[in-house]
């Protein structure tokens, strides 16, 4: 059975007190505790209505300490307003004020106990301030679990959708890896063998001409070998052209995502020598640049963008400017969540991602250049 909450026990205890209240009125048969007791009710349905109106409660105080001290005497005949019964009824008002956090409602107590002390009135009394303050003390309990656990589940969310966006950065990478090493390798194919086999391949054409006097088998068996390797060279330079990569790379990459962002002008500028930059790092720029290409748009309504991507020996820094501060400052402050797993991103390789709301929007990355060398021999000697 689920447990019941402090507002619901809260009301419960209230309408037990108006039972009992309503019990005295028929037992005591004075008019005036009937309007007191109504007036009571409708004043918490208010406050119930309206929270915000919870000083109200000393307004419930007041009649009742009025209705209790238009009385000479507790047990002289009462006029028509005033109930003996009163000082009782105020103990649900007291309650209630404590339950709300209006503390210095309890000044009416001193007053009640001065006017008509007795123990039993004082006890009553002090177990309906207690009574409050103990609801109001496990309402906050309850309210700070409840603010933990949103919280949790809030880290969760994000954890797991930093979990995805990893993933997916992981298959990037990976990609681009692929990409990167099928390019290298025809780069190398086309650049040192293709060279060579080519060069030899004129060689022995230019030399065709000084083999006149041979014997004609000689010169078939040379035309022929002279003719696989034409055809050999062909099929090396199809291998080279089916082996690269459609795909742009390291800057021209960065400057592609630019020059096919569909609303207006981007300006990228590139500095640095960018050939020692790891894949991992470009694919890590390559979101960056695309998150904040498309919060330019959508939600800082930007006219114009720069990009400046600064490579040196040891730091890799992208940083992307717009004009869209006035749309977007509001946004600053609490980064979504396309931008703050991008962060988390680049803490994991010891980066780091910034956001600077100032006359422009700037979104700026740096990610350390790790040496490999380095590394290797590290390992090495750690082996």
């Amino acid at each position: 059975m689920k447990s019941l909450a402090p507002e619901v026990c809260f009301y419960l205890t209230n309408m037990a007190g108006f039972g009992l209240l309503f019990a005295l009125i028929v037992s005591g048969g004075e008019d005036a505790g009937f309007f007191l007791l109504l007036f009571l009710v409708v004043m918490l349905l208010l406050r119930m209505r309206i929270p915000r109106l919870k000083y109200t409660v000393y307004i419930d105080i007041i009649v009742c300490l009025g209705m209790l001290f238009l009385g000479n005497a507790p047990l002289q005949p009462m006029t028509p307003l005033v109930w003996q019964h009163a000082p009782y009824a105020i103990v649900l008002p007291l309650f209630g004020a404590m339950y709300l956090g209006v503390y210095p409602a309890v000044l009416a107590v001193v007053l009640v106990l001065l006017r008509d002390f007795q123990p039993a009135l004082a006890i009553v009394l002090v177990l309906g301030l207690l009574s409050g303050l103990f609801l109001r003390s496990w309402n906050n309990e309850r309210k700070l679990k409840l603010t933990l656990r949103d919280k949790e589940a809030e880290k969760y969310y994000a954890l797991e959708s930093l979990q995805v966006d990893l993933s997916a950065a992981l298959t990037q990478v990976e990609r681009m890896a692929s990409v990167s090493e099928r390019a290298r390798i025809s780069r190398d194919i086309h650049d040192n063998a293709g060279h060579e086999i080519v060069a030899a391949y004129i060689t022995l054409q230019t030399l065709r001409d000084m083999l006149e006097g041979v014997d004609p088998e000689v010169l078939s068996l040379y035309d022929a070998a002279v003719e696989r390797l034409s055809s050999g060279t062909d099929k090396i330079r199809e291998a080279v052209h089916n082996m690269s990569t459609v795909k742009f790379l390291g800057v021209e990459s960065l400057r592609d995502i630019c020059d096919r962002f569909p609303s207006g002008a981007v300006v990228f500028n590139a500095f640095g020598d960018s050939t020692k930059v790891p894949m991992y790092i470009w694919a890590m720029l390559e979101s960056c640049l695309s998150e904040s290409l498309t919060n330019a748009v959508r939600h800082a309504q930007a006219t114009w963008v720069k990009v400046d991507l600064d490579v040196t020996a040891h730091i890799v820094r992208l940083c992307i400017e717009n004009d869209g501060v006035s749309q977007f400052a509001d946004r600053s402050a609490q980064m979504g969540n396309g931008l703050r797993n991008l962060r988390h991103r680049a803490g994991a390789v010891g980066g780091s991602l910034a956001v600077d709301s100032g006359e422009v929007f700037r979104v700026i990355c740096v990610i350390p250049i790790k040496d490999q060398s380095k590394e290797q021999s590290n390992e090495i000697i750690n082996r």
